[in-house]
């Protein structure tokens, strides 16, 4: 797929600008620890926990409120977080597409789940290797802001009354295949997933879409 014969390429954060590999070891290993320490329980009881709270509401708002989780796990995740910063790492093949994109004036918007104060202080990592980051980008969208996650119609409603998007003019790059089917079922023309949102494990392709590991394949040359 051309990306360069599309109108604006819509970007999702988390494991397909930036690697997935901090996110997974956030919320599988150190959230789960710290809530191990905290409740005395085995750590393997502490996943089991977290996985199943987290599980009962995917791909609703309150699977991405970092807040709400904040209060559920009773647990200081900032703190949590911040320890992690260095492993924000834009995945390989981001800065070359993006540089790509720009070079030939197509507009890029992020758009992401991810909740505000998660969002501000990942493109603070990132800035700190790449201070242009954000400046690649017309818009930066969390859904947080709308209401709605990505996965439901009314985030598309939404975007497209703030950003005047065409559906066939515009294409989705996104890991995440319930945001994919979400766009698709809204009628965006352009839709590429994600393979291997996280650099340390394997690619697991998304049937139904063109699937990549790395943005940079989509350079056209």
């Amino acid at each position: 797929m051309n990306l360069l014969n599309f109108d604006c390429v819509l970007l999702d954060m988390d494991g397909t600008l930036l690697d997935g590999h901090f996110d997974d070891l956030f919320w599988n290993d150190w959230v789960a620890q710290a809530y191990a320490d905290k409740t005395g329980l085995d750590l393997s009881q502490a996943k089991k926990k977290i996985q199943h709270d987290l599980q009962a509401v995917a791909g609703q708002m309150p699977w991405y409120d970092f807040d709400g989780w904040a209060t559920h796990f009773e647990l200081d995740l900032l703190q949590l977080q911040a320890r992690g910063q260095a492993l924000i790492q834009c995945r390989p093949g981001t800065i070359a597409f993006l540089d790509h994109l720009n070079h030939h004036g197509i507009p890029m918007i992020l758009a992401t789940n991810a909740h505000p104060m998660v969002l501000a202080f990942k493109l603070d990592a990132i800035q700190s290797n790449h201070p242009k980051f954000t400046a690649y980008f017309s818009d930066i969208i969390s859904s947080h802001s709308f209401g709605v996650p990505k996965e439901a119609r009314g985030f598309w409603q939404q975007l497209t009354a703030r950003t005047n998007l065409k559906q066939a003019r515009t294409a989705l790059i996104d890991d995440n295949p319930s945001v994919l089917a979400a766009a698709k079922a809204y009628g965006l023309a352009g839709l590429i997933a994600i393979s291997q949102p996280n650099s340390k494990k394997p690619a697991q392709p998304v049937p139904g879409y063109q699937n990549v590991c790395f943005l940079n394949e989509l350079i056209e040359r």
